[in-house]
């Protein structure tokens, strides 16, 4: 029968190296899962965003960053998140928020 050794004490701080090295690998691919995460999500805001732009620019015959001000106004005033308003406005495509219709009257009596 073969006899059992004992790994060396070099081969325990190899064990340990290794272990200490995947770990810190662990959280970086954690971090970096979490990054990629946020960028998708930011990248999906800006899509939402761009759209609503663009059908309020063509709605109201305004210039991009007319239709992005009067995007902008109109969440801030209403305490809401820009791309909360603008997916409204892309999932009812032909109806103005209320949000959107108040701000374009303050814009127009300014």
């Amino acid at each position: 029968m073969g006899e059992f050794q004992q790994p060396s004490s070099g081969s325990d701080a190899e064990l340990r190296r290794l272990t200490l090295y995947a770990d810190a690998q662990e959280r970086r691919v954690s971090e970096l899962q979490k990054t990629v995460a946020e960028l998708e999500n930011a990248l999906a805001s800006r899509v939402v965003i761009e759209r609503a732009i663009g059908m309020l620019a063509e709605r109201f015959d305004l210039s991009v960053a007319q239709a992005f001000e009067l995007l902008r106004s109109a969440a801030r005033t209403s305490r809401r998140q820009v791309r909360s308003l603008a997916e409204e406005i892309t999932e009812l495509r032909g109806v103005t928020p209320g949000e959107i219709a108040d701000a374009r009257r303050r814009g127009q009596s300014a």
